[in-house]
Parts: C-alpha cells; sequence; structure tokens
C-alpha cells in the first residue's frame, strides 16, 4: 500500500470508528462514511466491501499494532508481555466502548465483534506457542501436547471475550483495574499466570 493509499485508509478508520460510537454498524451508509473521510464511493469500496467489513479492519489494525509491539520481541518476560498485552487490549475497548458494547452484545447480530475479539487472542497465543515462550503444564493422556495447547488457547481467547463482555455490561465507569482482578481469579491455574 503506498502512502497515499495508507492516509485514505487511515481517514476510512477514523470516520467509521467515530460514526460507529454513536451509530449501529448495520445503519452506517457507505455514502456517510466517504463523505466523513472525504473519498468518492467508489474510493470507499477499494478498501472495504461495507461498512462492518471497514469497522472490523479499523480495530483489528489496533489490535495488530498493539500486539506487534508487546510481543514481537523474542526478548523479554513473557508472562509480563502477556500481561501488558492484555492491559492495552482492554484500553483499546475501554476507548472503544460504545462500540464494542453493540458489537458484544446479545443483539449484536452480522456486526458482532465476539469472533474478531476471540481470534485476535487465540492468534495472540498461538504466536507465542510457536516462538516458543508459552507453555503449558497441562497433559491430556491420548492427545498431543500441541493440539492440548490449541484446544487450551481457544478455550481461554473465547473466554477472555466472555470475560470483556461481563466487564462491559458492569455498572459505572469500565476500570481496567477491575478487570484485571476479576480476570486473574478467573484465568484456569494451568494457563500464563499475569
Amino acid at each position: 500500500m503506498d502512502a497515499r493509499q495508507a492516509r485514505t485508509r487511515a481517514r476510512l478508520h477514523a470516520a467509521v470508528l467515530t460514526e460507529a460510537r454513536t451509530t449501529p454498524v448495520g445503519e452506517l451508509s457507505v455514502t456517510a462514511l466517504a463523505r466523513a473521510a472525504g473519498v468518492h464511493r467508489s474510493t470507499f469500496y477499494e478498501h472495504a466491501a461495507s461498512p462492518g467489513d471497514l469497522l472490523r479492519q479499523a480495530l483489528l489494525d489496533e489490535l495488530d499494532e498493539l500486539r506487534a509491539d508487546l510481543l514481537g520481541s523474542p526478548e523479554g518476560d513473557t508472562d509480563e508481555a502477556v500481561a501488558e498485552a492484555t492491559r492495552r487490549v482492554l484500553e483499546h475497548v475501554r476507548r472503544h466502548a460504545p462500540i464494542y458494547r453493540r458489537g458484544l452484545g446479545p443483539d449484536s447480530g452480522p456486526g458482532s465483534l465476539e469472533g474478531l475479539l476471540g481470534d485476535h487472542f487465540l492468534e495472540s497465543s498461538r504466536e507465542l506457542f510457536r516462538a516458543g515462550r508459552l507453555h503449558l503444564s497441562l497433559h491430556v493422556a491420548g492427545v498431543d501436547d500441541d493440539a492440548v495447547a490449541d484446544v487450551a488457547a481457544r478455550f481461554v481467547s473465547r473466554a477472555t471475550v466472555g470475560a470483556i463482555q461481563g466487564w462491559l455490561e458492569l455498572p459505572g465507569e469500565l476500570d481496567v483495574d477491575v478487570f484485571e482482578r476479576l480476570y486473574d481469579a478467573l484465568l484456569p491455574s494451568w494457563w500464563v499466570q499475569r
């Protein structure tokens, strides 16, 4: 992607993140998003197939950047990197709370962000396993350790999204420290301890 395309994509991402704070993704229009970004409708379609697709791209770009920053280096303490990556994801969710409340809610429908967030956590775990930075103290008779690790990562990834959904529904201001205390209490003992 050249610099001009990157700038256009950034404007589109900013527009969809702004509009999705107050408007359900199913009600966002390509025309309104293109206008807010200062581009043509045809330019919009060069970057995304729909407003929902653009929203998922914008959120995923932020999440991927967080992961690359913290987990990309082979040095450092893995537990600390995982804790910091989780905290930064929570800050991301808090920053975009209206979008995630709608996108992770029980009526989120086709605009659901549950899979996006779960897949992000799963890929982060898989990257750590591949790099040899994450190991489980969990063995299941008759099941290959790599398969156990993959199933465990899937389990924790989806459970983490469920915990975030519950956190988003708590009354009052979203407090990352509250989530971390809840999460630490809920994490299985065989998983990375924060």
